[in-house]
């Protein structure tokens, strides 16, 4: 039989409230009652109930992350760096995927602000940062990542996407391409949509106007970036080179190429997002923009674990409302190439 907090404090013969003092870590007790209460969880081998010290102490040790997709090597590696800090800080992590589900997304963030977790780390497709703070109301610290619109609202971890589609679209430019597609993300996406503002900039800024024909979505998949290829390279005018917003659909792309008897980069330059490890497997190897994902995830777990002990400390720390911004750094393979003017 499990032993209970009365068992302890019957056999040291103190208090149950002294018990849950030594339990708790909290002060009132003296050291040598206190080095007797913990010999005898020894030795009837006492577990403290995780929720019911949370209850106590208003700290569960737990941290909450959601994210849309657990098989998208970029959400893998944001899992990765999130969960190896979160251990090192002695915080389990409670992982949950929407799918990019709007309903879900509300959900998973109303169960994870229920103060079931200290801290919650939110990424999100439709879910903004006014609902999650409406959502918390407070109580729980959240910090967003790759949403650029939590800002002022919420802490968050970004990578400035715009940079990346700006460096992305002059890249294939300084090659000599002037036709270049684009292929957004899923709808809604922020981070899709600032990939397209940097893409945008750059074609204007060479004073090539650019062409809604030449825009197709994807999905940030691979079976969407494959059918978004097929439209792109199906025109009579096609492009020379394509934009894609993540490594998935890049993939789906170079695969529509070989389908449509169309090599890469001889026909069409490829250059997408994320610098995933299967972009230097595939052949040709794949040009792309490397998001430093698994340092954001840390980096992330660092701003929570200081707005929690802020929190718990102080009532709370307003001034940590900000943004970490990271840079991409361009990954040149052997996707993209001047275009061919046969």
């Amino acid at each position: 039989m499990t032993p209970t907090i009365r068992d302890i404090a019957e056999a040291a013969n103190v208090s149950t409230a002294a018990v849950s003092y030594v339990i708790n870590g909290k002060p009132g007790v003296s050291d040598r009652t206190r080095r007797k209460i913990l010999r005898i969880m020894r030795e009837m081998n006492y577990r403290p109930n995780a929720q019911a010290r949370g209850l106590a102490t208003r700290r569960t040790e737990m941290l909450g992350l959601m994210i849309p997709d657990i098989t998208d090597p970029f959400y893998v590696n944001i899992v990765s760096g999130v969960e190896a800090e979160a251990n090192r800080l002695g915080y389990t992590l409670n992982l949950c995927t929407t799918h990019g589900d709007s309903e879900r997304e509300r959900n998973v963030a109303e169960i994870l602000t229920s103060r079931l977790v200290d801290g919650v780390i939110v990424m999100a497709y439709r879910l903004t940062p006014a609902e999650l703070r409406e959502l918390s109301e407070g109580h729980v610290p959240i910090v967003m990542i790759d949403d650029p619109e939590a800002a002022g609202q919420l802490p968050s971890i970004i990578v400035n996407n715009v940079a990346l589609g700006r460096t992305a679209a002059t890249y294939l430019l300084k090659l000599g391409h002037r036709r270049i597609g684009f292929i957004h993300g899923v709808e809604g996406s922020s981070s899709s949509a600032a990939r397209y503002e940097g893409y945008t900039q750059a074609l204007e800024s060479h004073g090539i106007q650019p062409d809604p024909v030449l825009v197709e979505r994807g999905d940030f998949s691979y079976a969407g970036g494959l059918e978004a290829a097929r439209k792109l390279l199906s025109l009579p005018d096609r492009p020379t080179a394509i934009f894609a917003a993540n490594d998935q659909m890049a993939f789906g792309l170079m695969n529509a190429a070989a389908q449509m008897g169309l090599s890469v980069p001889g026909d069409v330059s490829v250059i997408g997002v994320d610098d995933i490890e299967a972009a230097a497997l595939v052949v040709p190897g794949l040009t792309t923009l490397r998001q430093p994902t698994r340092e954001m995830g840390t980096c992330a777990v660092q701003v929570l674990e200081r707005l929690i002990k802020a929190q718990q400390e102080l009532g709370g720390a307003d001034e940590a409302i900000g943004q970490r911004v990271f840079e991409a750094e361009l990954i040149v393979r052997g996707s993209c190439s001047s275009p061919n003017r046969d």
